[in-house]
């Protein structure tokens, strides 16, 4: 059970540490900035490179989605609160579990952003913006500075704009006939964007030239705003980093179903939607997300996708729809998402970070290998077939060995493949034959070095880089700062990752001719026609410590995979999501 009273202590804690700073600070560390709300005041801060910067922390994007208003679409702001709204230190996050200290943080008082610029004032060419998005399977996590400090990024030339949005139930519960219309957590991500397209000129940004990028769940939303005609005009690229809209954690099964499910998990003992929307609205703050968990199906918890609550196919009619059609349909749809340049990939060992909880099971895995054949692959479950196919999964990744601790790698393999591989190719082939007027450019990360932050404090020891490595070569990581010389290999990788990302933020290119800097060039995955019988082969960025393009990353595994939907579904594009 969640405790409320560790989130109160949180919230006083994070104002009085506002507080604090604000006592320390002097006058000329204080900048003001007017937006369309009123004014922020912000604090000067020094980059690596000793240059300054301006931060802007913890300023409200939109109305407290609290009260009536909780799982509703968000609100807009009018007016700040004071004529003054200090912003020297981030407010509330969305409550939530950290998954490092296990803490209960936040509130449901969550909707705040952070903007981080070189510059504030509107003298010579307004700088790029990047928008990021931050990951956590829908259910924690936040845009602060713990984990996103983006100084790394600004010394390149951009304003960084990290946010917080409403996370498992309070951003993702689904009932219509109650007017929960469903993807509040997405909708405010929207939100921001439509604060960032409004203010950042405010802050030496260009709102013409906005990045969209994320992280897991954070690049999955950011694929699903790309597939969005409500969403796509407030930014102009895009990037995707270890997540995509079709992949099988990303879009919810029987949401009404959960919705219900969770209303009696909390005590209602009534059947009507009536009855449940009373009681959802009614819950704690705790209940409502504390049970959250309770309501997966038995199917999902073999397969390992502990998210419930997560995107739906919304109405067309609901308020800042984002999802409006199955996000395969849109991907099949010629130039959906017009000339929008696109980044995407994953690194090389996702599946690591599945261990922390398949190292407590593994004699299901090595007795149970079906558990782990996709939902989208045409065989029921529990079926001499689908026994089959687990066996023969099993003898192709690990031979004659059996699942054990010994074989981890092995299974971090599957587990990379199953849960992100598989349709990372999958939707880069999609993108080579349907987006024509869009350019790819596909990435496979493979450095493992000192800043692997969260393979190194989740004490995961399998060689390659885990899901999330990438995050702390473009982002200061604050709960655990490591120095590493600029020349030293982590140095380099850091300034590779963020002198591609601004480069692709100001030129939609990572990698332009005239950037001596780096020595070597990323080329943009091939196009080719729908009905083409040709092979796809995916060229792509290796990411390690000297970067280099080489064709299908993992190709045999890749092509295993391929051969399985060839045999049950025809082909690896025809599936349902």
């Amino acid at each position: 059970m969640l405790n409320c009273t560790k989130s109160f202590r949180y919230s006083f804690l994070r104002q009085s540490e506002i507080i604090a700073n604000n006592r320390l600070m002097s006058a000329n560390s204080r900048i003001n900035v007017k937006v369309a709300q009123g004014t922020v005041c912000g604090v000067r801060e020094s980059l690596p490179n000793g240059g300054d910067s301006f931060a802007f922390r913890g300023i409200p994007y939109a109305k407290p989605p609290v009260g009536l208003l909780r799982y509703r679409a968000p609100q807009p702001l009018d007016k700040f609160q004071f004529p003054v709204l200090d912003c020297s230190a981030e407010r509330d996050v969305c409550f939530s579990r950290n998954m490092f200290t296990q803490e209960i943080e936040g509130s449901e008082d969550c909707l705040y952003l952070n903007v981080y610029t070189p510059k504030v004032d509107s003298e010579g060419k307004p700088l790029p913006v990047m928008v990021f998005i931050h990951g956590g399977a829908f259910l924690f996590g936040s845009g602060n500075n713990d984990c996103y400090s983006p100084e790394y990024l600004l010394q390149e030339g951009v304003v960084a704009v990290t946010l917080n949005y409403r996370l498992s139930s309070l951003g993702f519960l689904y009932l219509p006939s109650q007017g929960i219309e469903g993807n509040a957590g997405l909708k405010d991500q929207l939100m921001a964007l439509k604060w960032v397209n409004q203010n950042i000129a405010k802050f030496g940004g260009d709102s013409n030239n906005v990045t969209l990028f994320g992280e897991s769940a954070g690049a999955a939303s950011v694929h699903l705003h790309l597939l969005s005609e409500n969403s796509r005009k407030y930014f102009h690229k895009a990037i995707c980093q270890s997540g995509c809209s079709i992949m099988e954690w990303v879009m919810q099964r029987d949401p009404e179903e959960k919705a219900r499910t969770l209303a009696k998990l909390i005590g209602c003992e009534e059947k009507t939607d009536e009855d449940v929307y009373e009681t959802l609205m009614t819950a704690s703050t705790e209940d409502v997300v504390a049970r959250a968990v309770a309501v997966l199906t038995q199917d999902e918890r073999i397969r390992g996708l502990p998210m419930p609550f997560k995107p739906v196919v919304e109405s067309v009619d609901a308020t800042d729809a984002v999802v409006t059609k199955p996000p395969l349909e849109v991907m099949k749809t010629p130039n959906s998402i017009f000339d929008i340049p696109v980044i995407m990939g994953v690194n090389n060992r996702e599946g690591t970070i599945m261990l922390l909880d398949a190292i407590k099971k593994l004699d299901l895995y090595d007795n149970d290998m079906a558990r782990l054949i996709p939902r989208t692959v045409n065989v029921n479950p529990g079926t001499k077939a689908s026994n089959e196919l687990g066996e023969e999964i099993k003898k192709f990744y690990f031979g004659d060995k059996n699942v054990c601790k010994e074989t981890l790698p092995l299974l971090a393999d599957l587990m990379s493949d199953y849960h992100f591989g598989i349709f990372a190719n999958a939707c880069a082939e999609l993108h080579s034959k349907y987006q024509h007027r869009s350019p790819l450019y596909y990435y496979n990360f493979s450095f493992d070095g000192m800043l692997n932050m969260y393979k190194t404090l989740l004490q995961l020891k399998i060689p390659g880089a885990c899901h999330a490595d990438e995050l702390s070569y473009q982002f200061l990581f604050r709960m655990a700062p490591v120095e590493v010389a600029p020349d030293s290999p982590e140095g380099l990788v850091r300034y590779y990752m963020c002198r591609m990302w601004t480069n692709f933020a100001k030129h939609g290119n990572p990698t332009p001719v005239d950037d001596i800097t780096l020595p070597f060039r990323w080329d943009p995955v091939a196009k080719m026609e729908p009905d083409s019988k040709q092979k796809f082969e995916l060229h792509c960025l290796d990411i390690s410590a000297q970067p280099k393009m080489v064709p299908s990353p993992d190709k045999s595994r890749i092509d295993f995979w391929r051969e399985i939907y060839r045999r049950f579904n025809d082909d690896i594009l025809k599936v349902k999501l």
